[in-house]
């Protein structure tokens, strides 16, 4: 028979094996490039050089920008927040003093450098330069860590050298730092330039980095800030390098997954909202075998357990059950309630025993008129589509009876035609373990500027809601475990340590 102390190690390894880690490398790139589509790029004959990079390394199909326009972006990508910037003008107070990927590498040991193709001096704080007018060239919104830099840092904020022209970057890759983003100028970002002339400038610039990577525990990643507008701000992002799984990684992830990537690879702390979402998972030879389950109202599936609504203090008795949009805002106060029954086993998509690695809550943006946040927050009673403000007393209460009071996640969905994802991984794995908790979400926004989103209610199937859960495949009978059952068995194993040492 198993001793009972070997039996929890077991177990413990199994769900290792279940959740791995992203791997650890000693040299990370990172080149972003600007405002294409998905579509624009992949398979384009004008791009060669990325599209090798895609056969040959891992390429995320349900990849993500936050919002609109680009520096918002950036500093998602960099910080996990925009840090109250919701335009491309050089933010008003300078520098920046919240956590940061660059700070948080130095902080656990590791190095960082923004290399910048045009960027005229070391730590040059300039909106922009050019040295060939009328061509633009460098701008400073693609660069966020100079609103961190500055002569005498302290706390989260970055010393003068982390920004770099690109001429700087090294020839002998092996002296990288542990993170570098690279950021090409206007005319081979696909800003200004064409297509072509970018993937031309990756080619002759980081093709030898490329295949160093790949023998030399390093990876090359290659992003886009932002869609150009026509896919509902999905980006290309492709994966080479060292233990990259070769292939399509499925399911929903965002620039906040991306960085918790980067800082679970380099041991650096979360920063912003990095630290509410999971690092990406199917991209890595490490990773367990995964799969995507979908859910939509009247989906090609059949799926038809989406129930969504909102609520208002105006009219406190109407209810919205069968309105195609709806609305969220601080004043005045109406507040959105979305529920997906019928998720796992027999009757849902997610088998028994799948181990939830991710999920994501998305969600159309019909009208935007502000830069307000939205908070997600995890409903506790029960509702209906015609439940009303009434319903609840005085419209559903953040005070942990009706529904939590700490807001699962939060998003300023300030652009129309774009999805606002929110991460809800937390309620996901919590609901797997005990299905009757799951009461959907309450959607309250923080001020007084509305946000308009599409319900199930449409016509057109693709701009309702959307629930995409990634999974681990079960293991084989017997060693089948979730996340919860992981925990609980991790619990166990070290109070059995505890009593035989």
């Amino acid at each position: 028979m198993m001793h009972r102390w070997m039996a929890g190690w077991m177990a413990a390894v199994a769900c290792a094996a279940a959740q791995a880690a992203p791997p650890t490398y000693d040299h990370i790139v990172v080149v972003v490039e600007e405002n294409h589509s998905f579509s624009d790029v992949i398979g384009s004959p004008d791009a060669p050089f990325i599209n090798s990079l895609v056969t040959g390394g891992a390429l995320l199909t349900g990849m993500h920008g936050i919002t609109h326009p680009s520096q918002p972006n950036y500093l998602h990508l960099f910080s996990g927040a925009d840090q109250g910037q919701t335009s491309n003008e050089i933010p008003a107070a300078q520098p920046f003093t919240t956590s940061n990927l660059g700070a948080a590498l130095v902080a656990a040991g590791r190095t960082f450098t923004g290399y910048s193709e045009s960027l005229p001096s070391v730590g040059y704080q300039g909106a922009s330069f050019t040295a060939n007018p009328p061509r633009n060239e460098y701008v400073r919104k693609h660069n966020p860590w100079l609103n961190w830099v500055t002569a005498s840092p302290t706390g989260h904020q970055l010393p003068t050298t982390a920004a770099q022209p690109f001429t700087s970057f090294p020839s002998d890759y092996a002296t990288l730092p542990t993170v570098s983003f690279v950021i090409p100028n206007e005319q081979h970002n696909m800003h200004d330039g064409s297509i072509a002339a970018a993937d031309a400038w990756l080619q002759s610039n980081l093709s030898g980095y490329a295949n160093w990577a790949h023998t030399n525990n390093s990876l090359l990643v290659v992003t886009w800030d932002e869609d150009s507008s026509s896919e509902r701000n999905r980006i290309p992002t492709v994966l080479a390098g060292a233990g990259v799984r070769q292939g399509e990684v499925p399911g929903t992830w965002t620039l906040h997954n991306l960085l918790r990537t980067i800082e679970d690879m380099t041991g650096a702390g979360h920063s912003g909202s990095a630290a509410a979402v999971q690092p990406i998972v199917g991209a890595f030879t490490s990773d367990p075998v995964t799969s995507v389950a979908t859910f939509r109202q009247g989906d090609a599936g059949g799926y038809v357990s989406v129930t969504d609504t909102w609520i208002e203090a105006a009219s406190p008795t109407t209810s919205h059950g069968s309105d195609p949009i709806a609305v969220v805002d601080g004043s005045p106060l109406a507040q959105g309630l979305i529920r997906f029954d019928n998720l796992f086993g027999a009757g849902g998509r997610i088998p028994d025993g799948a181990t939830i690695l991710s999920a994501k809550l998305s969600v159309l943006t019909e009208t935007a008129t502000g830069s307000d946040t939205v908070s997600l927050h995890r409903m506790l009673v029960g509702w209906s589509g015609t439940s009303t403000w009434s319903s609840f007393g005085f419209g559903v209460t953040t005070d942990g009876v009706q529904a939590e009071v700490a807001r699962e996640f939060e998003l300023t969905p300030n652009t129309v035609s774009n999805d606002a994802i929110f991460d809800v991984t937390a309620s996901i794995r919590l609901w797997q373990a005990d299905p009757s908790a799951n009461h959907g979400w309450l959607l309250r926004g923080s001020g007084v500027e509305d946000w308009v989103w599409f319900t199930s209610e449409p016509a057109d199937l693709e701009l309702r809601p959307q629930l995409s859960v990634v999974y681990a495949v079960p293991e084989p009978a017997g060693w089948t475990l979730t996340a919860s059952l992981c925990i609980a068995l991790i619990a166990r194993r070290n109070q059995l340590t505890k009593r035989s040492a």
